[in-house]
């Protein structure tokens, strides 16, 4: 499309899926397990023309609703291609599995998805990857991790849940000297905040059950890439039986329609929640982008630029100064109409406790030593309006008075 937004071709990039008919103005969902064919020479036709999504087959190969979301996610990210994949943690499993082999090194954030994780230290160490968990905010760390054979260097932009941010230019720089791959989950942030590829990252991956479907109604994750980095990971998922489903990717073509107006409205919110939560007398700390205090504040201004406080993040963490649990119960029973949810990214704004359910799994000395204590709540923000956010925070906070 010649001389439009950004926001008005995003309503259009699904369309270019082919081998289906779009007069729709709505695409169908196409809840069928294959496509048929009336000659021999169609089916070769057929098979020939799957890899680029000419025609398609059999449904775990490819799907009409499944190219969309890729067509639209190839477009948001900067990416040549991208898969869609049945959930975030189907797109890191596939992604590192097809590019690691017995006797490969990574280097990894320490302050990733706590599931992340586990891969990395339960599964991969067993199965002969040798790992090293960095401080990723520790450039000096960092590189001395780093070997000549390193291949990996993993991270997301903003951490789950500390929101430390990774300086992903000099990252990207050092592994490529080492003829390795840049990774960067981009699940906080979305392509709406950075697209991680402009800033030399090799591979991009998205949980879209959370910001970018938007409405907790969808699982699904995307990879995205060059050309053939995607064929090279393409069999894998289908191996594993990870495509997203029809109905799925249905549904995250929808929210993708809104999702620049809906982050954006997050992100401004999260700006704005931080900096007043950051005043009230029961917060000890408060972790976001924007917050001048904040250790990463600087890596942050050198990724987005000065005055884009708004533009960063819809995630915010924040640890109150009491770990008493009665104290804590009484302050969720406290607020009003956000809620505890273990996920993130909806339009309605939730909050979880990561030393419950992201980071459970971990001993609490080594959580305390990450800077995850029970007094931390790591809240997701929705699009509510700011006032009534900020209300709804500081009135339950009395509970620690």
């Amino acid at each position: 499309m010649k001389n439009v937004k950004k926001s008005t071709e995003l309503l259009y990039a699904s369309d270019a899926t082919g081998g289906v008919d779009h007069s729709p103005e709505s695409l169908p969902i196409y809840q069928t397990t294959a496509f048929t064919s009336r000659s021999l020479d169609e089916v070769q036709e057929r098979y020939r023309l799957v890899d680029s999504e000419g025609m398609y087959s059999y449904y775990r190969s490819s799907n009409p609703n499944r190219a969309s979301v890729a067509h639209s996610m190839s477009f948001l990210e900067g990416g040549e291609a991208s898969l869609t994949c049945s959930s975030g943690m189907a797109a890191i499993c596939g992604t590192l599995m097809t590019l690691l082999d017995k006797g490969d090194h990574i280097v990894y954030s320490n302050c990733c998805y706590g599931e992340t994780l586990e891969i990395m230290t339960e599964r991969f160490e067993h199965w002969g990857i040798d790992v090293s968990a960095v401080n990723i905010n520790d450039l000096d760390e960092v590189k001395k991790a780093l070997r000549p054979d390193t291949k990996i260097i993993y991270t997301e932009v903003v951490a789950n849940p500390l929101m430390r941010v990774a300086d992903i230019d000099t990252l990207a720089e050092w592994a490529h000297e080492r003829g390795g791959y840049l990774i960067v989950d981009n699940t906080f942030t979305t392509p709406f905040a950075i697209r991680p590829i402009e800033h030399g990252a090799d591979i991009v991956i998205n949980s879209m059950t959370k910001f970018l479907n938007g409405h907790s109604d969808a699982c699904a994750g995307s990879i995205t890439a060059s050309e053939e980095m995607i064929k090279k990971l393409d069999p894998m998922i289908q191996h594993f039986g990870t495509p997203a489903d029809p109905f799925t990717s249905w549904l995250v073509t929808r929210s993708l329609k809104t999702a620049e107006l809906r982050i954006a409205k997050q992100m401004s919110n999260a700006a704005k929640l931080a900096k007043a939560l950051e005043k009230n007398p029961h917060v000890v700390s408060v972790s976001h982008p924007c917050i001048e205090s904040f250790p990463d504040h600087g890596t942050a201004v050198k990724l987005w630029g000065e005055g884009k406080d708004e533009e960063m993040c819809g995630m915010l963490s924040i640890t109150v100064d009491s770990e008493d649990y009665d104290k804590r119960n009484e302050f969720v029973k406290s607020l009003q109409f956000v809620r505890y949810a273990p996920t993130l990214g909806g339009v309605r704004t939730t909050f979880q406790q990561p030393v419950f359910s992201s980071h459970a799994h971990m001993p609490d000395a080594e959580r305390r030593a990450m800077g995850i204590t029970p007094g931390m709540f790591r809240i997701s923000v929705g699009i509510e309006d700011p006032d009534d956010l900020i209300n709804e925070f500081n009135n339950a906070l009395k509970a620690f008075d």
